[in-house]
Order: structure tokens, then sequence, then C-alpha cells
């Protein structure tokens, strides 16, 4: 009987010593008071046995969530967790990760069609959009193009305006994307010209553009572009030409 009680109270407390170390391996998030404070996508924790693909290892939490801010404000992207876990590791300077990160960042301009940008759309500080492949980038020069491609303005990357010349330096500017040769053209041309209004063949991604836009803008049936809320830097009116919209119904070019 005294083996039994014995077993059982080392197990009671091996028990209970595994909740306070879980406790104490993990930080408090100041704004939700959880145990579940992150940089990034990755939860900090304060032993390094911890450390995993979604775990960092690290005595300054606060440092930590800045390294990686500069990742999403140079790469636009969290950093994966071993890569904090290096910078950690190795008290990597916020300056020194900035100029590393910087450099990294501009030496994808030089070769961008095999970079993590093929196939996805860029913007610039000198208003302009690009869809980009293994040819360099292609302007997107107005919205009915970009939703003939199926692009939507919410998905693209901005360069840093800081790297503006650099990348019109490097990049090789191909022909702007035609309109006809987009996979949706002919659902477009009808939803823009035809009063098409059967959305359901397109991705409800660009459904849901379409409608936003025409909310906003009415796009379809005025002359002239206006969008009607407040919207700050509104990429729709920076990014895009809407002279086509002179050829809608009732407008001086129909």
């Amino acid at each position: 009987m005294k083996k039994i009680i014995i077993i059982f109270a080392a197990a009671v407390f091996l028990f209970v010593l595994s909740i306070q170390q879980s406790a104490a391996g993990t930080y408090i998030d100041p704004q939700t008071g959880h145990d579940d404070y992150a940089a990034g996508n990755c939860i900090m924790v304060t032993t390094r046995a911890e450390a995993d693909n979604n775990h960092v290892y690290t005595l300054n939490p606060d440092n930590t969530i800045m390294l990686n801010f500069y990742y999403s404000a140079y790469w636009s992207r969290n950093a994966r967790c071993d890569e904090l876990q290096f910078h950690v590791d190795h008290n990597t300077t916020g300056a020194v990760l900035i100029n590393w990160l910087d450099s990294v960042a501009r030496s994808w301009y030089d070769n961008i069609g095999s970079s993590h940008y093929k196939h996805q759309t860029v913007s610039t500080s000198r208003h302009e959009w690009f869809f980009v492949n293994e040819d360099g980038i292609h302007r997107i020069p107005d919205w009915l193009t970009a939703l003939s491609w199926g692009l939507l303005i919410n998905d693209r990357y901005s360069i840093p305006a800081n790297h503006t010349t650099d990348f019109y330096d490097s990049v090789t500017i191909g022909a702007p994307l035609n309109f006809s040769e987009g996979q949706y053209a002919d659902k477009i041309h009808d939803i823009w010209l035809e009063g098409d209004d059967d959305y359901s063949t397109l991705p409800e991604r660009i459904e849901e553009e379409i409608n936003l836009v025409k909310a906003q803008a009415n796009v379809f049936n005025t002359c002239t572009f206006s969008w009607y809320s407040a919207y700050p830097g509104n990429p729709w009116r920076n990014l895009f030409d809407w002279t086509w919209m002179l050829h809608n119904p009732g407008c001086p070019l129909a």
C-alpha cells in the first residue's frame, strides 16, 4: 500500500511539474492575455527545447517581433521560425538585418522572372502595375484587362518606394498585357458591354471585386471614374487608366 501511495504521489508531482514547465515556456500576449504571444506565425517560447517549425526560442520577445516586422516590410512576408531563430541565436541587430534584407530584395529585380515574383503582380510608386513572367514584366493598363487575366489588385506585391529606381533599371519591360488574350476576356466583355450579370463562371474573388468596384464607382454606367467612399491611396484610382469608360452606353465614345 505504501508503495502504491509513493507511486501515485510521484505521478501527481510529475504532472504538476509538466504543467508548470508548459506555462513557464510561453509568453503572455499583452493584447489578449493568452499564452500564445507570436512574432508573425511563430509562437515565442522561453525554453530552447520547445523551438521548432512553429515556435521560436527567445528571451526578448519585443525584439523578435521587430525582426519579423523587417521581413514583412522588405520581403512582404513573415519570417519563418528557423529564420527568426537564426537571428535570435546570432544576436542580429535591426540595422544588420535591414541591410541584408534590402540587398537581397534588390537582387531579385536582376532576374525577376525566376524570383518568387514570377506569375505574380507588382506595383510601383510610379503608379504602375505589372504582371511578371519569365520574359520580364508587363504593364496591366486598366481594370478590364486585369479582370480578363484573372488578376486581383489586392494580390499584388508593392515594390518599396526607395527601390523604384533599382527596379526600373534592372527589370526587362515587355509588351503590356492585351485584354483579348486573357482567359476571361469574352466574359468580361459581355459584363461590360452586353449587360451580363451572371458571374457564376468566374472565380468567386473576381466576382467580389467586380461587385465592390460597381458599388463604389458604377464603372459600367458612367463616363468617368469616381470612388464614392473615402479611400486614401486608392489603388484602383492610382494604378489604372479608366478612359475605357468613355465607351460605356451614353458616353462620348459609345
